[in-house]
């Protein structure tokens, strides 16, 4: 019994020291970049992954970093921020700086951006803001991958509930196999959220009985 109980002292003991020396996620909104501006048209290539991504880490074969600038066929993590517009024409998404993840589905693999840190207690939901047009977003949790959904606001929502409270590694990826045309994602305000997110088919049925409620309206007033 004696035993049992100090193996349990130490486990909790091991796990607290780990939470304590991992610490909470940071720079969420990329606004910490601490890159040298470029001038209105300008850009920066390449860039210091340490200077433009703090907190991250820069990962995929032959990734490329640059700011303000767009690759034209290789594998790259793109800082977009001041001054606008820049050379590469983005806009920010929210706040000043957001990120381009570009990839070619031209052999070796995508670009990925991760930090490790501790998903605050209570989350049940990871949600992150994505422009429309270029949304080929890929998660993983320590390698589990997450299913995404859209949501409200122009984000993408997935649910993270089993990983709450512990440590992680998350990992921004593009998806593959568009060939020629590329799997790109430009996405900025990563948030951990305490709401779960609506099942696709909670979703579809919503949809349904909408659609269902305003066809009787229509055949109702037209009886009438």
């Amino acid at each position: 019994m004696k035993g049992r109980l100090l193996c349990s002292l130490v486990l909790y003991l091991n796990c607290a020291s780990v939470l304590w020396a991992t610490g909470p996620f940071e720079n969420l909104d990329f606004e910490q970049a601490t890159i040298e501006p470029a001038p209105v048209g300008g850009w920066t290539f390449p860039a210091d992954p340490a200077e433009a991504f703090p907190g991250w880490t820069v990962g995929g074969p032959g990734t490329g970093v640059s700011y303000n600038d767009l690759s034209i066929g290789g594998t790259a993590i793109d800082l977009m921020g001041p001054e606008f517009p820049n050379f590469a024409g983005y806009n920010p998404l929210q706040g000043s700086y957001s990120v381009l993840l570009q990839y070619f589905d031209i052999g070796g693999g995508p670009p990925t951006l991760s930090q490790t840190g501790v998903i605050p207690v209570g989350t049940k939901s990871i949600n992150f803001l994505i422009a429309a047009d270029k949304a080929d977003a890929a998660l993983t949790l320590n390698g589990v991958n997450i299913p995404l959904n859209p949501i409200s606001g122009g984000r993408l929502a997935g649910d993270i509930s089993s990983f709450a409270g512990g440590v992680a590694q998350i990992t921004f990826s593009t998806t593959t196999g568009k060939g020629g045309s590329g799997d790109w994602l430009y996405f900025d305000d990563v948030q951990f959220s305490p709401d779960a997110i609506p099942e696709p088919g909670s979703l579809n049925l919503l949809t349904i009985g909408v659609l269902g409620l305003a066809f009787w309206h229509l055949a109702h007033r037209r009886a009438a």
